[in-house]
């Protein structure tokens, strides 16, 4: 984190207030500030991604985004959206097998996806 930083406050609803000491638990931050600080940047991370970073949305069926929840709980995972980058990793590996393609090896030490690329999951609750 910076050496200097600007105090900001937000009403924000019980809900919402609820839900991150639900991620602080999680996740063990110390504090609420320190949940609200680790979504910030994620934000700013998804909505001003390097210029070589790709974004892509990916809607998933209720049922799937549960299963990839599970994985992620047991640690099979470090996240969800780690979750989504390895399956996508092995299919495309699978695929370019199939068809003659020569797959570069795996990466053990980039555990956040490929640098050009970053995968997005947004689960949905209705069941889609």
């Amino acid at each position: 984190m910076a050496e200097t930083s600007e105090r900001v406050t937000v009403r924000i609803p019980q809900e919402i207030l609820e839900g991150l000491k639900r991620i602080q638990e999680a996740r063990g931050h110390p504090t609420i500030s320190d949940t609200i600080r680790v979504g910030l940047e994620h934000y700013i991370q998804v909505e001003l991604p390097s210029a070589r970073a790709r974004k892509t949305v990916v809607s998933l069926p209720h049922q799937d985004y549960l299963h990839l929840e599970e994985l992620a709980e047991e640690g099979v995972s470090v996240d969800i959206d780690d979750a989504i980058r390895t399956a996508v990793r092995e299919y495309i590996r699978i695929r370019l097998e199939q068809f003659g393609g020569r797959p570069s090896p795996p990466d053990p030490n980039n555990a956040k996806g490929p640098p050009d690329g970053t995968l997005i999951s947004e689960g949905s609750s209705s069941g889609t």
